[in-house]
């Protein structure tokens, strides 16, 4: 038999575990412990520019070039504004649909009246729109956030700010569909006394797939831009929320998952996650799931554990599974397909452990899916077939890799194997033919 260490290789095949680990309840995690988070910057000078440039070949003379003064934004002067101007008519692209707005603002336009032209002369707020003032960089001046629809029925979100006297575009992001990204909240979250801006726009990766990515974007000065201050994405099928869970005046986003899953997610854990302040970045801090619903979730995890080699945690999922009468399908032939499957699952468990209770699993899956008269095994779950014939090879040779070139074999000829566990939906792992026999 072959080391059991080139199982290794499964790990280069992780599944894409799409959603946490499975608990047996919900348990408190505290928050971290908010940090003060400090960031040090610095340009370095491009190789070869010493030897390019003779004058920077002096020291002195390259530290005197470092220190001359540079422009230095003004974000403190605005166009006054007042006047009663008249919007240019909705342009053809979103590029010059900004620019119009630009236009109206350096001005002088008045937001109250730009958003009355919005609403009736471009017919592009709907109930979803916007036009908020607010100083978004804390400098005493007014920044305007407008969501609107924008040319080609696309939903937009622009931030428009004062430089140097005049309006500039700062930020602009789009969405997908024609309604603009929802604003969750404008102002000082984290009590960095600098305002954030939350919020969400819907993505779809298909017509009927879609979902909310969820941004908290800050100003920062020493880049000129706007940055994400989410450590990861957030998408999600619900729009989070803001609350003070733990009173310590900084704001937690809290995602609460009430979904049970759709045809294209395939089924999901309920429960609620929290991303809290470190001092840097929001990061997912507590996650609390109601126990799983389905079989297949819990045979999900199972597989996860057994591609890192956690065989004992992996083999009282895969029991759980089997055992419990109140799980539900997923599909229709759910049960035969999820037993069937976690049996198999137990018996290469079993091998790889040199088990005694691997002739017991094989039992039990022959007992449940039996070969009556004029029944074979094409005729059954394909994983009753890959169990019999690997543990066939298994006991003639002694050899994982050798049974599991068997199971290949079989695959090849019964695509199902790798359909029947790739179906349940984009938030549930893809497998391949070596997933499903990885000695």
């Amino acid at each position: 038999m072959k080391n059991h260490g080139f199982i290794l290789i499964v790990l280069v095949m992780l599944l894409a575990a799409c959603q946490p680990e499975i608990p047996a309840a919900p348990t408190s995690i505290p928050f971290p412990t908010m940090t003060v988070g400090q960031t040090l910057r610095g340009v370095l000078t491009p190789a070869g520019a010493f030897a390019q440039n003779s004058a920077l070949s002096n020291p002195a003379t390259a530290i005197a070039l470092s220190n001359r003064a540079t422009p230095t934004p003004n974000y403190t002067a605005c166009p006054a504004t007042g006047n009663t101007l008249a919007l240019a008519p909705l342009p053809q692209t979103i590029t010059a649909a900004n620019e119009a707005l630009l236009i109206y603002l350096n001005s002088g336009g008045d937001t109250a009246n730009l958003e009355t032209a919005l609403r009736q002369n471009w017919v592009a707020l709907g109930e979803t729109g916007y036009v908020r003032p607010h100083d978004i960089i804390g400098k005493g001046t007014t920044d305007v956030l407008i969501g609107y629809t924008a040319p080609g029925d696309t939903g937009i979100l622009s931030i428009f700010g004062c430089q140097d006297g005049r309006y500039v575009l700062r930020y602009t992001i789009t969405a997908d569909g024609n309604e603009a990204p929802q604003l969750i909240r404008v102002g000082d979250i984290n009590r960095d006394f600098v305002p954030e801006i939350v919020f969400t726009r819907r993505v779809c990766e298909e017509d009927e797939a879609c979902e909310f990515e969820t941004q908290v974007i800050v100003w920062q000065a020493a880049q000129g831009r706007f940055i994400n201050l989410l450590a990861e994405p957030l998408i999600s099928l619900n729009i989070p929320t803001l609350n003070d869970i733990d009173n310590d005046e900084v704001q937690e986003l809290v995602l609460t998952l009430n979904q049970r899953g759709n045809s294209a997610t395939g089924p999901l854990r309920t429960g609620v996650n929290i991303f809290d302040w470190n001092g840097s970045a929001y990061v997912l801090s507590i996650i609390q799931l109601d126990p799983p619903r389905y079989r297949i979730q819990i045979i999900h995890q199972a597989d996860r554990d057994f591609l890192r080699l956690d065989m004992p945690a992996a083999l009282q999922l895969y029991q759980l599974a089997l055992d419990t009468p109140d799980l539900r399908d997923w599909f229709n032939d759910g049960r035969a397909v999820e037993t069937s499957y976690a049996l198999y699952r137990q018996l290469l468990i079993y091998a790889y452990l040199g088990d005694e209770r691997l002739n017991d699993t094989l039992i039990r899956l022959n007992t449940d899916f039996p070969f009556a008269e004029g029944i074979t095994l094409a005729d059954l779950p394909p994983y009753v077939e890959m169990a019999n014939v690997f543990l066939n090879e298994f006991t003639a040779s002694a050899n994982l890799n050798t049974a599991c070139n068997v199971v290949q074999a079989v695959i090849s000829q019964r695509p199902e194997a790798l359909d029947l566990i790739n179906r349940y939906g984009s938030r549930s792992p893809v497998y391949s033919a070596l997933d499903l026999c990885p000695y």
